[in-house]
């Protein structure tokens, strides 16, 4: 999992009865980012704990998350990828919305390249919500421009 040991969650939303969608803003090795997670409640206690699913991006790229999330408006019928972001020669955050056992799901998710191959494919890294969720999920991203 990318560390979030400093981060601070900025804004959250139910994912389901299990899990919140929790953005906010973290440091790690020196480097700003924000990030966009699920956490779930921890065992012994109510406090939420970060999950492996999620993304984090260099706060320089906070707009283009943003901006990213909010091109899915026109796109929420569709399958198919609406924003890319390049985090490194090797790595981009794709946003889009795909179909998954007959639900329509939103992704933010990271894909990379791998060895000599130049296409970027999945990784584990991501997020995945409900297409019902949408505004919930463009208001708290909308919040880390704040």
């Amino acid at each position: 999992m990318e560390e979030e040991i400093k981060g601070t969650i900025i804004a959250q939303f139910p994912k389901n009865n299990r899990e919140m969608i929790c953005v906010g803003r973290s440091e790690f090795q020196g480097k700003q980012l924000v990030f966009v997670r699920t956490y779930a409640a921890g065992l012994e206690d109510e406090e939420l704990v970060p999950t492996p699913s999620g993304v984090s991006l260099a706060a320089e790229l906070t707009n283009e998350l943003v901006q990213g999330v909010q091109a899915l408006k026109d796109a929420l019928k569709t399958e198919g990828v609406v924003a890319k972001i390049k985090k490194n020669s090797k790595q981009e955050v794709w946003i889009g919305m795909s179909i998954f056992k007959e639900r329509p799901l939103i992704y933010i998710r990271t894909y990379a390249v791998w060895g000599d191959d130049p296409e970027f494919k999945p990784t584990k890294k991501g997020i995945s919500v409900s297409t019902e969720l949408y505004p919930q999920l463009l208001e708290v991203v909308q919040k880390l421009t704040t």
